[in-house]
């Protein structure tokens, strides 16, 4: 079998990927997993600029507005923002829209098929897959890695893995929260270390989770702390997931016929593990640079090359100042935590977290410095090189 263009991993980003391509290629798309949108490893909360890009409006469960966030000695930092900042999505549903808008473009698709290597062949790539338990080889001129964290075409590729992991776990469980546009955070050591917990309401149910560093153990004895902690652990649980989110983008993501994208490429935003938005865009700076190699026919490291200028021209700045923030905040313990919360509590500081873009929050740390000089003493050196100081 012999393609013009293989993607491996058939979550949203590849699929994102296959859709823009369309019927410009003959496109394969390699997924493990014999069913599209399971097993479910996200928290399902996305931004109306994910929705409008992959037109998935039919996965939306609710949308919400606003944040409480729960620092460890009890304090509660309340920001109502205006208009939709979020939606919640039925993300296996989420996931079954992207996969039928790529077979709509022309995509098609081998799932149940374990992605084993490739190497050089001549003028094209030479692929080798397990399907159904034999060994099938496929040939391509361009291969693109979408298969998320410890990507394996990334491996081969010689490209690396991102620089850190944090391991993560939810539970959908019987319980309708009361305010169902506020999603709540909580924060501290003993809640989820390096990172921290959420409570979506999703209409009927809640999905709640966190996501702890991997030094820290297993993500699900926090989790039964926490269920313990809200009075929820007697709820019946619904559905359990868990995941592995890379932090940290590669510092190369592209080579000789080659492209890495998504979770694969670590573009997941540092401060949230969120990486629809980050991982859409990839997607579309991926297309340009694959239309582009076949119109010179050239796929040679000089044009795939383009793809990773673009991204970072778009998202390149994002992910490294939330990266710089993310380092500030992996070294507060509980005490600095709460000093935190009792600076951001004031209202001129709230107004402005109030402003904040969920696929943009290092927008805000300007202004917020500039309200909240005394933050500074955090971090000094770090904190200042995201106001210019």
């Amino acid at each position: 079998m012999e393609y013009d263009l293989v993607i491996v991993g058939g979550g949203p980003v590849g699929c994102e990927i296959a859709a823009l391509v369309g019927n410009d290629l003959n496109s394969l798309v390699i997924e493990e997993h014999g069913q599209i949108g399971l097993p479910v490893q996200c928290a399902g909360l996305i931004t109306p600029r994910v929705i409008e890009m992959t037109r998935t409006g039919n996965s939306i469960l609710n949308k919400l507005s606003s944040a409480d966030f729960h620092f460890p000695n009890g304090l509660i930092l309340e920001v109502r923002g205006k208009g939709t900042k979020a939606f919640v999505v039925d993300r296996r549903r989420f996931d079954e829209i992207c996969y039928e808008r790529a077979v709509s473009a022309g995509a098609s698709f081998s799932l149940n098929s374990k992605f084993i290597g490739f190497s050089n062949e001549r003028d094209k790539l030479k692929l080798a897959i397990e399907k159904n338990g034999e060994r099938q080889i496929i040939l391509t001129k361009l291969l693109i890695g979408a298969d998320g964290y410890r990507s394996r075409v990334s491996e081969i590729g010689g490209l690396g893995q991102p620089l850190e992991r944090v391991r993560g776990i939810q539970v959908d469980i019987d319980y309708e929260m009361d305010e169902q546009d506020i999603v709540q955070i909580y924060l501290g050591e003993r809640v989820a270390p390096g990172f921290f917990a959420w409570m979506i309401p999703c209409g009927s149910f809640t999905r709640l989770g966190l996501c702890i560093l991997e030094q820290f153990g297993a993500p699900v004895n926090y989790l039964k702390r926490l269920l313990k902690q809200l009075g929820l652990d007697q709820r019946k649980r619904i559905r359990l997931s868990s995941g592995i989110i890379p932090i940290g983008p590669l510092p190369k993501t592209y080579a000789d016929r080659l492209m890495i994208v998504g979770d694969a490429a670590g573009q997941a935003k540092p401060l949230s593990g969120g990486g629809l938005y980050t991982g859409c865009i990839a997607a579309q700076c991926a297309t340009k640079t694959v239309l582009r190699c076949f119109e010179e026919e050239d796929f040679s490291a000089r044009l795939t090359s383009t793809y990773q200028r673009a991204w970072k021209r778009q998202i390149g700045r994002e992910l490294d100042r939330g990266y710089l923030i993310r380092k500030v905040f992996t070294r507060l313990d509980d005490k600095k935590l709460d000093e935190i919360g009792s600076i951001l509590k004031r209202e001129e500081v709230i107004e402005i977290l109030s402003t904040g873009d969920i696929d943009f929050p290092s927008l805000i740390a300007p202004s917020v410095l500039k309200a909240a000089p005394s933050l500074l003493k955090f971090s000094p050196q770090l904190l200042r090189s995201l106001i210019g100081k």
